[in-house]
């Protein structure tokens, strides 16, 4: 379990639409859809970026319906990186702050993936319901 014991001034400053794939041939197919998620999480130590990555996978049967990757780059206050995040040679994440990185990554993924899906078929299927606190316990260490 992770508490939260510090701030962090922080900023969204882009967003990276790393893939979006549509596959046609499963939109007939009668099954149940399946939803996979994915996080990654990397540093740009000279800028004091953090990215967030999420990948979402809708799939019927073991197939892919939909595929969506996308980064989001948040920059940390120079002053914060340095004294609360950056160790010597690993960035730390505190739990609490990946979660909260995490559902700001996928609420801009909802986002993007109505975006691309408007006025198609697609459109119809949304980015379920995540439990980020249960994906992750512990502080993530990014090594530099």
């Amino acid at each position: 379990m992770c508490k939260k014991e510090l701030d962090f001034q922080f900023h969204l400053v882009h967003i990276e639409d790393n893939q979006f794939s549509t596959f046609d041939e499963m939109l007939n197919v009668d099954k149940p859809i399946e939803q996979q998620v994915g996080f990654g999480f990397g540093v740009d130590i000279e800028r004091k970026v953090i990215a967030v990555s999420v990948e979402f996978v809708f799939q019927k049967e073991e197939k892919p319906l939909l595929k969506q990757s996308l980064t989001c780059y948040f920059e940390i206050s120079s002053e914060d990186f340095d004294t609360q995040l950056r160790k010597e040679k690993v960035v730390v994440l505190p739990c609490w702050f990946g979660k909260h990185l995490a559902m700001l990554t996928t609420g801009t993924a909802r986002g993007v993936l109505f975006a691309n899906t408007k006025n198609t078929q697609f459109n119809k299927y949304i980015i379920g319901l995540i439990n980020v606190d249960k994906m992750f316990n512990e502080d993530i260490h990014i090594e530099i």
